[in-house]
């Protein structure tokens, strides 16, 4: 009976609570959260400045289970965030199950199969099951700079930054365009004398779709039951497919990449920002070639004001940092800045690192399968360990907290041990193949549209078109909504009332009646075009070459597999006339008419964030 057996969770934040919910909802009635801080949070009690705002938007940052205020901003603060996982534990009785001030050191399996877990002040002993919920943003983490031991002036980690005050009137040097060095950058520009940022690689991506006040995050996944890899190619002129081209074919993609100048030259990153920033992400001919992180269509951060700032010369961006003295930095192009204050924005080491696990195993997230389990370690598991290239963390720690619950239910079963492993070993070669060089240093990240339906199959809540036959609008919702929580609780364990509905109503207010013009894009790109070219190619093949009209068939066949199946194939057959068509309505008077109508740009109020959409407000 799963009310006698015991499970401990390390960590009290967003992933540790979601956890126990959902063990309790299976059963496994004897909970304890272990948290080392002084209450439960995490990150967003303790790393938070004070007009922080989130970069994902509430829909899908919310649990499936358990939406946000109604009046809540599309982009809620970290205040709004802790109020919320207050009332998060509050509804499901999870605050009486924590107990803060406590350290874990080691986690220990015994003979009998039961855990003990050594902490601070004492040991917890025989559980059935433990779950590591200790997030990736642990200890700051703090690079190894040249000569930072020399420099006189102020240096603050991101993660202690609180208000831009203290640098008024300050040269400042900014390290870092993560999603939380944008913000502090921003800030800091506004207050500071000077405000130099370092970085090696950045692409612009907002948090807004352009032309509309939706969040981005809401359209721009169309997961029709698979990874739609077209859609995500006609988002940036079909290079997608680079971070899976073999290393070997690369160098070949500055020849064939002059296409580009078919692109308007504003969409192009060096027209946004006048140094190497996006070096790393949208690989132009002779900058840092296979230096991919992730996939081009996602890169990680926000843009917000950033290239308003460096454009009007609020910020002056810079390379890498090569060393300090006693009052300057400099950097790889030879330039020196005298600057009197360092803000280093470079990110977080796992608290996990620190917790010895049992058979001496050093935590590595490419032996886990779904970042969840380990084949020898049985009723041990992780989750939220894992981040999305553009999607929320909360989203994807929800969905492993469910298939944990479910596996240790025995609801789900996972393969034998054998087994289990040759599938990990097969999963990781796979995403170190799409993600390379990502996976130096980040491993832990997906694409988020992916990585929820492969999820959702597991835990057997995947939207099935069947369920959405009874309306467009349900029919729409299936088609074009975004992979947010709500949308893998509509079926399965875990399905709450009136799902489809609230669903169907979310994405309604994302595309409002444009879903006969949606589907006449999706019938053009993945059904009309191919098969025009398919049948334009045999017509060619059987009356001008004339070959036999088995042999035109059957090449024409070929193309069209290879067309919808291949990336790197429909890239070379499509992207050169995508061009030649976007070059010409680009010209055109709509667009332009477009562009001369667009309001002056606005620099965000950070204090009084706009509510740009609600629940209760419908945007056409």
């Amino acid at each position: 009976m799963m009310e006698n057996k015991r499970c401990l969770i390390v960590g009290a934040g967003l992933s540790g609570l979601v956890t126990a919910k959902e063990l309790l909802d299976v059963g496994i009635e004897d909970v304890t959260i272990l948290e080392q801080e002084e209450d439960l949070g995490g990150v967003w009690r303790k790393y938070c400045w004070s007009t922080a705002t989130l970069t994902s938007s509430k829909w899908i940052t919310e649990f499936g289970s358990y939406p946000m205020p109604d009046d809540y901003p599309d982009f809620p603060t970290p205040e709004q965030m802790m109020e919320y996982l207050r009332s998060f534990a509050n509804k499901f009785g999870l605050e009486e199950r924590v107990r803060c001030g406590i350290t874990v050191r080691a986690i220990e399996r015994k003979a009998d199969g039961k855990y003990d877990v050594v902490t601070n002040d004492s040991t917890y002993r025989d559980y059935d099951f433990v779950v590591l919920c200790t997030g990736l943003h642990g200890e700051p983490n703090m690079p190894a700079l040249p000569g930072l031991d020399l420099f006189r002036g102020k240096v603050l980690h991101g993660s202690k930054y609180k208000t831009p005050e203290a640098f008024q009137g300050k040269r400042v040097l900014c390290t870092g365009l993560g999603e939380s060095g944008i913000g502090i950058n921003s800030e800091i520009s506004s207050v500071a004398a000077r405000t130099v940022v370092s970085a090696t690689s950045y692409t612009p991506f907002p948090r807004i779709y352009p032309f509309t006040c939706n969040p981005i995050d809401q359209m721009m996944y169309w997961p029709i039951g698979q990874y739609m890899g077209c859609y995500q190619e006609i988002l940036t002129f079909g290079m997608s497919w680079y971070t899976r081209l073999p290393k070997i074919f690369k160098p070949a993609y500055a020849r064939f990449h002059r296409s580009l100048r078919w692109s308007p030259k504003e969409w192009l990153p060096e027209a946004m920002l006048p140094y190497r920033w996006h070096g790393k992400h949208w690989t132009k001919p002779g900058l840092r070639f296979g230096k991919i992180s992730g996939n081009l269509t996602r890169p990680e951060a926000p843009t917000d004001d950033i290239l308003f700032l460096v454009h009007s010369k609020k910020i002056v961006p810079k390379g890498r940092v090569v060393r300090f003295d006693e009052t300057s930095a400099y950097f790889e192009d030879g330039s020196r800045e005298e600057v009197d204050a360092l803000v280093v924005n470079t990110g977080y080491k796992p608290t996990v690192l620190s917790i010895k696990l049992p058979n001496d195993w050093k935590y590595r997230h490419l032996d886990l399968y779904k970042g969840c389990f380990h084949p020898e370690m049985p009723n041990l598991a992780f989750v939220g360990l894992v981040r999305p290239t553009i999607g929320s963390i909360p989203a994807m720690a929800e969905m492993q907290a469910r298939l944990v619950a479910q596996v240790f239910a025995n609801k789900v079963k996972l393969p034998e041990p054998q087994k289990l492993e040759k599938l990990i070993t097969k999963e990781a070669s796979q995403h170190t193949r799409e993600c390379p060089t990502m996976q130096e240093r980040l491993p832990h990240v997906y694409f988020f549209d992916r990585w929820m339906e492969e999820m959702a199959e597991l835990i057997g809540c995947r939207p099935r078109i069947g369920n959405h036959l009874s309306s467009w609008k349900q029919l729409q919702a299936y088609i074009l909504g975004a992979p947010i929580p709500l949308r893998f609780r509509l079926r399965g364990s875990g399905a709450i009332a009136n799902g489809y509905d609230r669903y169907a109503a979310r994405v309604a207010k994302i595309y409002g009646n444009h879903f006969g013009a949606e589907l006449r894009n999706l019938i053009f790109f993945d059904f009309f075009y191919p098969n025009v070219l398919a049948l334009s190619l045999a017509a060619v093949l059987l009356w001008v070459v004339k070959l036999s009209a088995g042999a035109s068939l059957g090449i024409a066949i070929l193309f069209w597999v290879l067309y919808m199946k291949v990336d790197l194939f429909r890239y070379v057959v499509w992207f050169p006339v995508l061009l030649r068509i976007q070059a010409i309505l680009d010209s055109t008077s709509i667009t332009a008419g477009l562009r001369s109508n667009l309001p002056p740009y606005e620099i965000p109020n950070y204090k009084e964030p706009k509510i740009l959409q609600t629940e209760a407000t419908v945007v056409d």
